[in-house]
């Protein structure tokens, strides 16, 4: 009696609610609600908040978003109750960043007591959450367009790999020679200088250290300049990352994917500022990212045609991916823990035994036990995913250590991984100073001398890092660290806001790209953004065979030039783009077990993407995995495994 009781009442909540939101009038509220909600982004002081309620751009932006709500609601009131949770959930976090973000783009700070700006992120949330389930509602069906009708359509003239490979090759070759002999930047000065001097450290990845710094210095011992080092590394990265995007369409061809937009994606790869620019940058993200991207369709693959997934490609790419950035080790571990032990426990719920046939549903079937049956048992590819998974840290420990032998590097640098604490302290330090205790102070001076507290910057802290005293901090570790909690519990806010500044970049649309504003560099100086690196440092010398074509990358990189177009500014975004890659993940999840598992092959995009929330600033090459991930998304909404099973029924 007790149960029904309860199921009743929940039944008449919910039918009380469907009447709520079925009233014709709550469509124009929500608008209304929601272009209030907006103006907590636009406006931030008194005036600007008055200007915003009286322009005749909120009345525009209340008689869209009303028309729009009143088309959508009925599809929205009858839609299922655990989409509009989640939808909910994704709503609440994405008001949350756009309000959170516009305050410390504005003015470097969230006050977590305003009570306007909690009404706007709730006025937001509300607004959002109907257009976000009714878009997870259709998008499957717009996305359908894009897969072939049949098995038969698949397979029909199928794209070469090697002209796929060669085209995009192609495409960069006029960015390469605008650039020629590439954009010799982002520590790549630091890693030649380590070759040529033999003082290595574990600070940068040796591999790549050794790789960069070889060929360049490799060409100026046989006769040859720097620039012909360069232009080889940056050659053979371009040959590696469009063999990865040629491999990644043609495992999209394979899924289903209609020619027309595999077409589409070359083109994107081959001519979007953003794969050009890093193809011809020798920093070692371009590198890091295409092996990410070869671990992630590896596990696409994994996930709908398990026959065909790689071991060897997969373990190799793990294995280089780690080699390549040192976040990689703890991003890697973390995501692939995550997607064994979810598989387990899938397993595990579905009660399937360890010689269960999953393929063609003989359950009582137990093969032997040999190495080829285990990719026709769940139980048995979790299994050999694991084993994979062991074996890339094993290699890459063991590849790790052979190269700081060989090159008798030091490894005593901790900065990197202090950065958020190191920000933190020197925030507190800058604007409450009080709340240090004379041994405090004393204390935090001895890891961070004056002179490098007072180059404190909210987005950016490489200067302030750099004076970081690890020699002590090996000494007495807990020293610092003691402080670093204490004063952390007296001024929780202004750590937050500490931790924001070189993180919202990530998270906020709009943030403006332009951490090192004011630095000089060889050939410029920063004013307006900070997009890209764009210069050839020594050793190199930049000789532009395009010179228009290099305006172009130039604007983008040091202007703010695509930044000022609306719409296309968002493409260029890293906030953005994390977004779309969030909106993927809640709509899989909001489908429930059936479309759970297509979450795994973006497990490493969110785990590297966690990892840079703890460095030292927002650079867009942190982050490339987002947009070369993009052209991925359609088949992990849509779903391949029921269409794989329509089309082999035919």
């Amino acid at each position: 009696m007790g149960r029904q009781k309860a199921g009743d009442t929940e039944a008449g909540l919910k039918k009380k609610a469907n009447i709520l939101i079925s009233k014709p009038y709550i469509p124009y509220i929500v608008a209304l609600l929601g272009t209030y909600g907006m103006q907590g982004i636009i406006a931030l002081s008194a005036a600007e908040n008055i200007r915003y309620s009286n322009s005749i751009f909120s009345f525009f932006v209340f008689i869209l978003s009303a028309g729009l709500l009143r088309r959508i609601w009925p599809e929205y009131t009858e839609d299922e109750i655990f989409h509009k949770r989640v939808a909910g959930i994704f709503a609440a976090l994405l008001s949350l960043g756009l309000h959170f973000g516009s305050r410390l783009e504005a003015v470097e700070n969230v006050r977590m007591g305003n009570i306007s700006m909690w009404l706007h992120i709730i006025c937001l949330s509300l607004y959002i959450l109907p257009i976000v389930t009714v878009m997870w509602n259709r998008i499957e069906i717009l996305l359908a367009g894009l897969f072939c009708d049949n098995k038969a359509d698949t397979n029909a003239n199928p794209l070469n790999f090697f002209q796929i490979w060669a085209i995009i090759f192609l495409m960069w070759i006029p960015t390469f020679l605008a650039l020629f002999p590439g954009a010799f930047v982002y520590d790549a000065q630091d890693e030649y200088i380590e070759v040529i001097t033999r003082a290595f450290t574990t600070h940068h990845p040796l591999l790549h250290v050794l790789l960069l710094g070889g060929l360049v210095h490799g060409a100026e011992y046989i006769g040859y300049t720097a620039n012909t080092g360069i232009a080889v590394y940056v050659l053979l990265q371009m040959a590696m990352m469009s063999g990865t995007f040629a491999y990644c369409i043609k495992k999209l061809e394979e899924l289903g994917f209609k020619k027309v937009y595999l077409v589409c994606i070359m083109v994107f790869y081959g001519l979007f500022p953003i794969f050009p620019m890093y193809a011809v940058c020798t920093a070692k993200d371009g590198l890091f990212t295409a092996f990410l991207t070869l671990i992630i369709v590896q596990l696409i693959i994994y996930v709908f045609r398990v026959e065909e997934f790689n071991p060897i490609v997969f373990t190799m790419a793990s294995l280089l991916m780690m080699l390549m950035r040192n976040n990689g080790i703890y991003a890697y571990i973390a995501a692939m823990a995550v997607i064994v032990i979810c598989e387990i426990i899938r397993c595990f719920r579905e009660k399937k035994g360890p010689g269960t046939e999953v393929s063609d549903g003989r359950e009582n079937e137990k093969p032997k036990a040999n190495y080829k049956n285990l990719t026709h048992t769940a139980e048995g590819r979790v299994y050999k995913l694991l084993i994979l998974t062991l074996l890339s840290i094993v290699l890459y420990v063991g590849s790790a250590y052979v190269l700081k032998i060989a090159t008798q590097a030091k490894a005593d640098e901790h900065q990197e991984i202090l950065t958020v604490p190191i920000q933190q302290l020197a925030r507190t330090y800058t604007y409450s100073e009080d709340v240090f205790t004379e041994d405090e102070t004393d204390t935090l001076h001895r890891y961070l001398p004056e002179e490098y507290l007072i180059t404190y910057r909210f987005r950016i802290s490489d200067v302030l890092k750099s004076g970081f005293n690890n020699a002590e901090y090996e000494r007495d570790a807990a020293s610092f660290i003691k402080p670093w909690k204490n004063i952390g519990l007296r001024k929780p806010l202004i750590y937050l806001n500490a931790w924001f500044g070189t993180s919202y970049g990530y998270w906020y649309p709009d943030a403006l790209n332009n951490v090192y504003e004011g630095n000089q560099m060889y050939t410029f100086q920063y004013s307006e953004s900070s997009y890209f690196g764009f210069e050839t440092e020594p050793p190199g010398i930049r000789d532009s065979k395009f010179p228009l074509l290099e305006r172009f990358y130039e604007n983008i990189s040091l202007k703010q030039f695509q930044q000022r177009v609306p719409v296309v500014s968002q493409l260029f975004s890293p906030g953005f783009m994390w977004w779309l890659c969030a909106f993927v993940l809640f709509c899989i999840f909001s489908r429930g077990r059936k479309k759970v598992r297509n979450l795994i092959p973006l497990a490493p995009v969110v785990f590297v993407w966690l990892t840079v929330l703890l460095g030292p600033t927002t650079l867009v090459r942190y982050v490339l995995i987002l947009w070369f991930v993009a052209p991925m998304y359609p088949v992990l909404i849509n779903g391949y495994d029921d269409k794989h099973e329509k089309n082999n029924e035919r």
